[in-house]
Parts: C-alpha cells; structure tokens; sequence
C-alpha cells in the first residue's frame, strides 16, 4: 500500500462541490493507504514574525522532527497528495495558502545547490488538485488567469513532486449550464485518472 495524503482544503463542508469530486477520486485510487488531513480544522494563519523566527531558528539547528514542522514532513514523506480545494479569487483560498507557506523548510523538503537553485528533497511522485470553478479560466486573459495551477506547479518543481496535474470542473455559475451534467463529466474523468493514478506518476 502508498500513501496518499488527501489535503481538504474545502471552505463549504459538505456542502462543497469540490469535496464532492476530490472524493470521488481519491475513493477509486486502488492500493493506497489514505491520510485525510483537513485543512478547516487546523484554523491556520499566515506566518507573522515570531512564527517566522521559530521556523528559521529551528531550521538553523536542523530540527526538524519538532512539531514545528509536522506538517512538512507529513507531505514530504507521502507517496502522492491530492489537495482540493476551490478556484477561489484566481488563485487558492488563504488557508490553503497557509498551508502551502508551512511546506517549503529549507534543509527538510528543499535545498539550494551551488548555483543557488532550489532542489526538492521530497518523497511524493505526483501531486494531483482537484478543483472546481464557477466560470472559465483563461490563461491569455489577466483577469481569468488560471494563478493556482501555475503556483501549485511551480510549488512542486521546488520541493520535488515530479508530476502535477489538475482535475477541475468548470462553468458551474453560469447561467443556463447544466451543474449535474458538468459534474458527472468530471466525476467520469476522476475515475480515469484514479484507475491510472500510480501507473500515470512514474510515466
């Protein structure tokens, strides 16, 4: 069995549509031991100063099996992530943000190398995010730019995660659109991607 860490970063509960697809995925990946870590449950927030001097200070003495850093090295000894979360103000929500900023711990999930380049020290062979968005991204337009994958993409080139990909529903706020066929397409693609899931990260 591979570990498969199911990041929730869903705001709505159960009442989430991207719950509802990262479910599905996750549900039908087959010989994964699944750690559910949700994200509105830790009540999360951005690193002020102290926080910041706590970290470097703790990095500096290479601590890092302290509680510190539990949730770094929960993604970084993980086969594969599935973080959900909604396409939230062109990017991810703050919470999933401040999770992301707790990953990147210079000496345990990265390190710079002569050049000065950062190279990842994590375990994870794919990163997967599932999302859902009310309109339409488009990527040639500032205002409709897809911001989140971009970043998450970026994110895993620095810590290591060699493949990402993005499942996403989308249009499901436009008027005249039909939600339950656009979830069922998605939920039909969820499946593909979990039937291949393992064999998919180590193409």
């Amino acid at each position: 069995m591979k570990k498969l860490l199911f990041v929730n970063g869903c705001i709505r509960g159960e009442q989430s549509r991207t719950l509802r697809l990262a479910r599905r995925v996750v549900s039908r990946i087959p010989d994964a031991e699944i750690e559910v870590l949700s994200l509105p449950d830790l009540h999360l927030t951005p690193y002020d100063a102290e926080a910041i001097a706590q970290r470097d200070a703790l990095s500096a003495s290479k601590a890092y099996d302290a509680p510190f850093f539990a949730l770094a090295n929960q993604f970084k000894e993980a086969d594969a992530v599935v973080i959900a979360c909604p396409y939230w103000d062109l990017t991810v929500p703050s919470m999933v943000r401040a999770y992301l900023e707790r990953l990147c711990v210079v000496g345990l999930t990265f390190h710079y190398n002569e050049q000065g380049r950062s190279v990842g020290d994590c375990n994870p062979q794919r990163l997967l995010y599932v999302t859902t968005r009310g309109g339409y991204v488009d990527d040639n337009d500032p205002a409709l730019t897809d911001h989140a994958s971009a970043y998450l993409r970026s994110l895993c080139a620095m810590l290591g995660v060699e493949r990402f990909d993005c499942l996403a529903a989308e249009g499901l706020d436009v008027v005249g659109n039909n939600v339950a066929a656009i979830l069922a397409q998605s939920e039909a693609e969820a499946d593909q991607v979990a039937a291949r899931f393992w064999d998919e990260a180590t193409e």
